[in-house]
């Protein structure tokens, strides 16, 4: 009980700090005029702009998730270590793996809130024109939380092992090669015989396939999306995010802040 009143306090102040920082509050009025932007291309283009708005309303959240994520999620733990400031935080009965989770959990649930004001934003958007809101758009920005969330697991990693550039870089290659996991898969199924197919396989494997997250096509085009598809992506985003976390406790735990 006492383990979970520390990680809550951390988490706490964690929010705190993080809603105050001005970087979520100038994301957030970029995705607005960036909705306003998709909004004018939808009325340039030939289609209905309700599935244009939606498909590039849908990758906007996910990016400007995933930045806020990376830029100031690279600097979550490694601020407090290069400014000194964890050192009287540490010298309170708090384990460093309560530190390193409840700073996790505070930042993750700031960058929930303002990814959840965007989508909110963008239904407005949706309902302004017109479009019927459906249950595979709903479902589809459910399920895109998780990989926000992964991303934010992976720069508290990187913000444990590194410098805020490296954690940065790092950060944004995995991410970037877990957008193409899938291709990787793809191309074993295609060529079993393949030289480097155990490597591969091992690639595939160790990387974040962000591809369960994606369900953007079946939200614009009205595909049905199962219920255990909901669950299995929700089941391996937890245990991908509780993998990272892991990592980052250990790391954090025999690193020196002398």
């Amino acid at each position: 009980m006492e383990s979970l009143t520390r990680i809550f306090a951390v988490t706490q102040n964690t929010f705190r700090e993080t809603v105050r920082n001005k970087i979520l509050h100038n994301m957030l009025a970029f995705a607005v005029v960036m909705f306003g932007l998709a909004w004018i291309i939808s009325t340039w283009s030939v289609g209905e702009p309700g599935k244009i708005i939606t498909d590039l309303g849908l990758s906007i959240t996910v990016l400007v998730g995933v930045i806020i994520a990376i830029f100031a999620g690279i600097v979550l733990v490694h601020g407090e270590v290069d400014r000194r400031t964890i050192l009287p935080i540490l010298a309170k009965p708090i384990r460093r793996w309560e530190f390193v989770l409840g700073k996790y959990l505070g930042f993750s649930g700031a960058v929930l809130l303002v990814y959840i004001g965007m989508n909110i934003i963008l239904l407005l958007f949706l309902a302004a024109i017109g479009y019927q809101i459906s249950t595979q758009l709903i479902k589809t920005m459910f399920i895109s939380i998780w990989e926000v969330e992964l991303v934010v697991a992976l720069a508290v990693m990187f913000s444990t092992l590194t410098s805020p550039w490296l954690s940065a870089i790092n950060t944004i290659i995995l991410f970037v090669a877990g957008r193409f996991s899938y291709d990787i898969k793809f191309y074993l199924d295609t060529n079993p015989e393949a030289s480097a197919g155990l490597v591969l396989k091992i690639i595939y494997l160790l990387l974040p396939n962000l591809s369960y997250f994606n369900l953007r096509h079946e939200a614009v085009h009205l595909q049905e999306i199962p219920s255990l598809q909901l669950i299995y992506a929700s089941l391996y985003g937890l245990v991908y995010c509780a993998i990272l976390l892991l990592i980052a406790s250990l790391a954090f735990r025999h690193k020196d802040l002398a």
